[in-house]
């Protein structure tokens, strides 16, 4: 189905041009559908600052926006924007959830991180060259968009956003380390499925009403049973188990079990292990 993109032509409305409501235009604007508290935002939004500037926070990673910059803020993330110059301009399109999976739907699975990235890294500089490439890509987008002959007009957007988004998940694998490289296939896989359920903002109402626990317990649960298989095991000691379970530091791990199990950790391996182990672990760990 090709979609029905179309010129906009009520006064004082700020689009351009809209496919539907999954994804619009707006060619030059002072103004962007942001609240200025942070909220979650159901919309990605591509910006170009053309001139002024505005202060735009992302997870409590604050940026000025200034001219010639790219702003990418993908969907579901918490944002807000203050302090916005009177002369603030920008170009910009939207594009709502379900038009952004259908976009990443035909690219290769982008891992997990990638999206916890972009809530720092979502500012990019752009030199004189970029920029002229910009203002191509966002003019094509256009004319792909109004092509009155086009009968794939929603398809042409898709695999154009493709690019886009293709070049940004570049710059991610070019800048940041793959921490996941080690991680085993069947681990990815999960994680990749979580994400996408947590973003659809379905997991906590459908495992609550099917099984009765929120998803939050059950995250909970399984930690729990990790440290605790962790604790038993007479090869680790207790500063191993909190690299390996990605806690700050032993207090923080400290607390969260005791909070879920009513002891320490040490309390709980010693309780555990046998009168060897205790001895050999005693002397190094303190929690």
């Amino acid at each position: 189905m090709s979609g029905n993109i179309k010129k906009i032509v009520e006064p004082n409305s700020g689009i351009d041009y809209s496919l539907e409501k999954d994804f619009k235009i707006f060619t030059l604007s002072k103004e962007l559908p942001i609240t200025t508290y942070p909220s979650y935002i159901r919309l990605g939004i591509v910006i170009y600052c053309v001139k002024g500037n505005a202060k735009i926070d992302i997870y409590s990673n604050k940026h000025i926006i200034t001219p010639k910059e790219l702003i990418i803020i993908l969907p579901g993330q918490l944002v807000a924007l203050t302090d916005v110059s009177v002369d603030f301009q920008i170009r910009y399109f939207t594009i709502t959830e379900s038009f952004y999976s259908d976009i990443l739907s035909g690219i290769s699975r982008f891992s997990p991180h990638f999206f916890f990235y972009m809530r720092q890294h979502y500012y990019f500089k752009m030199e004189d060259v970029e920029t002229l490439s910009f203002v191509d890509f966002f003019e094509l987008l256009i004319r792909k968009a109004v092509d009155p002959e086009n009968q794939y007009r929603r398809e042409s957007v898709i695999l154009l956003l493709r690019i886009l988004f293709l070049d940004i998940y570049n710059h991610y694998k070019v800048n940041s380390l793959d921490s996941t490289a080690t991680i085993d296939v069947h681990k990815k896989e999960l994680t990749h499925k979580f994400f996408q359920l947590v973003m659809s903002n379905y997991l906590t109402m459908v495992v609550k009403e099917v099984s009765g626990k929120s998803a939050k317990d059950w995250i909970t649960e399984y930690m729990i049973l990790e440290l605790k298989g962790l604790l038993t095991n007479s090869t680790l000691n207790i500063q191993e188990i909190v690299e390996k379970t990605q806690f700050s530091n032993q207090s923080s791990l400290g607390r969260f079990f005791r909070r879920h199990t009513g002891l320490s950790p040490l309390q709980y391996r010693k309780k555990y292990l046998t009168t060897e182990q205790r001895t050999n672990f005693s002397k190094n760990n303190t929690i």
